[in-house]
C-alpha cells in the first residue's frame, strides 16, 4: 500500500513538474540562414498579385460590402473598401510595375458579383474587362495564375443562404464553366478558391466574417460543402478549359491556394492535443480530402463528418501555399475554442502583431510535399504588414533562404509570390496594414516604390539572392 502511495505521489509530482515546465518554457525564435547569393533554378517564377475584392474597388454588390456598411462599423477604424486601390481601372500600370521589376508571374482573381450581378444574368462588359486583364498579362509575358473565389458572394447568393443553399452550388458550377470557357486560353494555373477553411471556420464557427454565424455544426457542413465545390470546379475546368495551341491540347492545371499556420504546442499533454486538432482541422483536413477522396473532419467533443467520394480524389494538380507566421498554442478552457495563443515580446512581429518566423515556411512545405506525393508547390503568398518598410527586406531575404534550402532538398517549389504588389484592403483590418512593395497614397492612389520593391526587383531580375555585401544596400541602417 505504501509502495502504491509513493508511486502515485511520484507520478503526480512528475506530471505537475512537466506541466509547469511546459507552461514556462520559451520556444526559440526562427533559425536564420545566411544570405549569400543563392541562385534559383532556371525558369523559377517570381510574382506578386492582386485579389479581386481587396484591390479592385467598386465591388458593392456583395455580402462583404453590405457588412462593411453597418453601423457601428465591424471594420477597424470604420474603413470601407470603397474604391480600394482602384486596381480595376489601373491594372495596366500595376502590371507594368511588376514587369519592369523583372517579375515573370502574376495572379489576379475574379469577383463573382461583377459578372453575375443578378442570379442567371451576366454582365458582358464585366466579362470583357477580366478578359482584357488576362490579355494584358499574357501580352507582357507573365505566367498567369487565376483565382475564382475568395470569401465574397453576390448579394443574391448571400440572400439565398449562401453555401447553405444547393442552388448556390448549381450557380457556382455554371460560373466556373463560364470562366473555363472564356479564359482557358489565357490561364496557366487555375485556383478554385483561396483560404476556404478560414471562410468556413470564421464565417460559420466564430462569426467573425460574413455570414457572421456561430454554429460549429454548420461550420463543419460548410467546410464539407466547399470541399465539394472545389472538386466540382476542378472537373469542370478540366473539361471546359482545354484549349489547342499549335495543334497541341493544353490541359488546365487546377489547384487551390491555401493558408497555413505553423503550429507548436506551448507545453505538453493537453497543449499537444489542442495543437494536433487545430493543425489537422485548419491545415490538413481540406487538402487530405481532395487528395485521398475521404472527408474526415472530427472536432473533439463536437460535430464531425466522414464520407468517401471518388469525385474528390486527386483534384489537386498544384498547391499554392500561403504562409505568414507560426502560432504557439496551449489549452485554456476559458478562451474561445479552449485555445490560448502565446506570443513573445522579444521576438520580431509585423504591424499586425504576427511573429516573423521564416523557418515555418520550411516545415509547412516539407509536410505538404511529404503528405501529397511531391505535388508542385507555388508559394502563393508570403508577406507582412510593415508601414515603415523596415522589416520587410529582411523578411523577404530570410524567407527566401528557407525556400532555397527546400529546393536544394528536392522540395518541388516552382515559384514565389510576395504579397502584395501594392497596399490593399486587409479584410476586417481595413486599410491599416500595409503589405505592398509599393505604398499607395489613399487620397491620390499614387504608387510609390519602397526599398523592398528595389530588393525584390534585384532578386527577380537576377534569379538569385544578393550577396551579403549587396544585401546591405537594401536593408535599413
Amino acid at each position: 500500500m505504501y509502495f502504491i502511495f509513493c508511486t502515485v505521489v511520484i507520478l503526480v509530482v512528475v506530471i505537475a513538474g512537466v506541466a509547469i515546465y511546459g507552461s514556462l518554457r520559451i520556444h526559440p525564435p526562427s533559425r536564420k540562414l545566411p544570405v549569400q547569393g543563392q541562385e534559383f533554378p532556371d525558369g523559377f517564377l517570381w510574382g506578386t498579385g492582386e485579389d479581386a475584392y481587396q484591390h479592385e474597388g467598386g465591388n458593392l454588390n456583395n455580402d462583404w460590402a453590405r457588412w462593411e456598411s453597418q453601423r457601428p462599423s465591424p471594420i477597424e477604424n470604420g474603413d470601407v473598401c470603397g474604391r480600394s486601390v482602384d486596381f480595376y481601372n489601373r491594372y495596366e500600370r500595376d502590371f507594368e510595375l511588376a514587369r519592369r521589376d523583372g517579375q515573370n508571374a502574376h495572379r489576379i482573381g475574379i469577383e463573382w458579383s461583377r459578372v453575375e450581378p443578378h442570379m442567371g444574368v451576366y454582365d458582358g462588359d464585366a466579362w470583357k474587362h477580366y478578359e482584357a486583364m488576362l490579355v494584358s498579362l499574357k501580352g507582357q509575358g507573365f505566367t498567369v495564375f487565376f483565382n475564382i473565389w475568395h470569401f465574397t458572394l453576390p448579394l443574391w447568393a448571400a440572400d439565398m443562404g449562401g453555401w447553405e443553399n444547393a442552388m448556390v452550388m448549381e450557380r457556382w458550377e455554371v460560373f466556373v464553366r463560364e470562366c473555363a470557357v472564356r479564359f482557358g486560353k489565357y490561364v496557366d494555373y487555375w485556383s478554385t478558391m483561396i483560404d476556404s477553411q478560414i471562410y468556413a471556420l470564421s464565417g460559420y464557427g466564430l462569426g467573425d466574417i460574413p455570414p457572421n454565424k456561430k454554429d460549429l455544426a454548420l461550420a463543419v457542413q460548410i467546410y464539407r460543402t466547399l470541399i465539394h465545390a472545389h472538386a466540382k470546379a476542378y472537373h469542370i475546368i478540366k473539361e471546359h478549359g482545354v484549349v489547342e495551341e499549335n495543334g497541341v491540347l493544353k490541359i488546365p492545371k487546377v489547384g487551390i491556394i491555401y493558408f497555413f499556420f505553423h503550429y507548436q504546442p506551448k507545453g505538453f499533454f493537453m497543449d499537444r492535443v489542442v495543437v494536433n486538432q487545430t493543425d489537422r482541422i485548419f491545415n490538413w483536413n481540406f487538402l487530405d480530402a481532395i487528395h485521398s477522396g475521404v472527408i474526415d473532419i472530427n472536432i473533439l467533443m463536437g460535430p464531425s463528418v466522414r464520407e468517401s467520394n471518388d469525385m474528390l480524389k486527386g483534384t489537386l494538380d498544384w498547391i499554392g501555399v500561403n504562409y505568414y507566421t507560426r502560432e504557439i498554442l496551449s489549452f485554456n478552457p476559458l478562451k474561445p475554442g479552449m485555445i490560448n495563443r502565446t506570443s513573445y515580446s522579444a521576438y520580431p512581429v509585423t504591424d499586425m502583431g504576427w511573429e516573423i518566423y521564416p523557418e515555418g515556411i520550411y516545415h509547412i512545405c516539407k509536410t505538404v510535399a511529404r503528405r501529397y506525393g511531391n505535388i508542385p508547390i507555388m508559394i502563393a503568398e508570403s508577406g507582412l504588414a510593415d508601414a515603415n518598410d523596415d522589416r520587410r527586406p529582411g523578411f523577404i531575404l530570410d524567407h527566401l533562404t528557407w525556400v532555397h534550402c527546400l529546393i536544394g532538398e528536392g522540395c518541388p517549389i516552382f515559384g514565389f509570390t510576395y504579397w502584395s504588389l501594392t497596399d490593399n484592403w486587409e479584410w476586417a483590418r481595413g486599410f491599416g496594414p500595409k503589405f505592398g512593395l509599393y505604398r499607395v497614397n489613399m487620397d491620390t492612389l499614387e504608387r510609390t516604390e519602397t526599398a523592398s520593391a528595389r530588393l525584390y526587383r534585384f532578386i527577380a531580375q537576377h534569379n538569385r539572392l544578393p550577396e551579403a555585401q549587396e544585401a546591405k544596400s537594401f536593408l535599413p541602417d
